[in-house]
């Protein structure tokens, strides 16, 4: 898949391939803080992720719908969109996860997603 240098559409496209059956690469990608920390945040979660800025492009080997790790402390610097993609997806695993970031982070509004994930 080609996928336009957007980090937000970037973040979205290595969840897919993540939860995917069978490896993903994504082409056109773009490098920033935001698609590295997910990158790191779904190796952490067992999800093999390698990346090539030069490239412009990310390997993901699927996880199948679910993460391999059941436990997984996940830093994600002042990235929001890998924070609420992350929060969405790891109710997908069978397992305890914390998802911190920047002190910045932590005075974001995410109560609405967790509230609509508890219902």
């Amino acid at each position: 898949m080609t996928v336009p240098g957007s980090k937000s559409i970037t973040n979205r496209a290595l969840l897919v391939a993540a939860l995917a059956d069978g490896p993903s690469e994504l082409r056109g990608a773009l490098h920033s803080d935001d698609t590295i920390y997910m990158a790191q945040a779904l190796n952490a979660l067992g999800v093999p992720v390698q990346s090539s800025e030069a490239a412009a492009s990310f390997a993901v080997a699927g996880g199948s719908g679910t993460f391999a790790v059941p436990e997984a402390d996940l830093f994600v610097g002042n990235s929001g969109t890998t924070m609420r993609f992350l929060t969405a997806a790891l109710p997908l695993g069978q397992g305890s996860y914390r998802i911190d970031g920047i002190p910045r982070m932590r005075l974001r509004p995410i109560a609405p997603l967790i509230d609509a994930l508890n219902d």
